[in-house]
């Protein structure tokens, strides 16, 4: 059976991510241009690792690039609302700018748990760059720091959506879309 029969509608095609990503990349670029050190982009794995390669391919600026993970989900649907920092990032961000790339930005907590991690370590500045913002479930106002910027690719409806780098229980991150998830095949 084929993934893309899982799927009840795709909400953004492969050609309007990519051109929504190379957007954020120019005005990342734009906002970051005369910025020293130059910016930490960070992404948050596993969810934005398609995002993020896309993403920092397309800023024409000199970048670090590191990980870190926080698990929310597990195997559901619904956030735990208790994220698990399993990853943390390798590189120094004190006094640096740090721009959190995420695959979608839903309740909020895990976001803020990231930031306030990065905060603790002494960013200057943090900065979020999401594919997907669902501000419908939103629980937490997230608060950036110091001069940080809120990139948002899409709005996302209120729907449990996989594909381009999201899953559902590990599966579905390879389509090259994003899509709503048949009820069925996570109930």
């Amino acid at each position: 059976m084929s993934m893309d029969s899982h799927i009840e509608k795709v909400l953004w095609t492969q050609d309007q991510i990519s051109r929504r990503v190379t957007e954020l990349a120019a005005q990342i670029t734009h906002d970051f241009n005369s910025v020293s050190p130059p910016p930490v982009v960070v992404g948050v794995a596993t969810g934005a690792f398609l995002f993020l390669a896309d993403l920092v391919r397309n800023i024409h600026l000199p970048i670090s690039v590191d990980f870190i993970r926080a698990e929310s989900y597990g195997s559901g649907t619904l956030s735990s609302g208790a994220p698990v920092l399993s990853l943390d990032s390798k590189l120094d961000v004190k006094d640096k700018h740090v721009i959190l790339v995420e695959d979608i930005v839903d309740t909020g907590t895990t976001l803020s748990s990231l930031i306030a991690n990065l905060v603790s370590k002494g960013a200057s500045s943090v900065s979020v760059c999401t594919l997907l913002d669902k501000p419908a479930r939103r629980k937490i106002q997230v608060e950036l720091v110091g001069e940080g910027k809120f990139y948002r690719g899409f709005e996302c409806p209120d729907y449990f959506v996989v594909g381009y780098g999201m899953d559902f229980a590990e599966l579905y991150r390879n389509l090259p879309y994003v899509g709503v998830l048949k009820p069925e095949c996570y109930k």
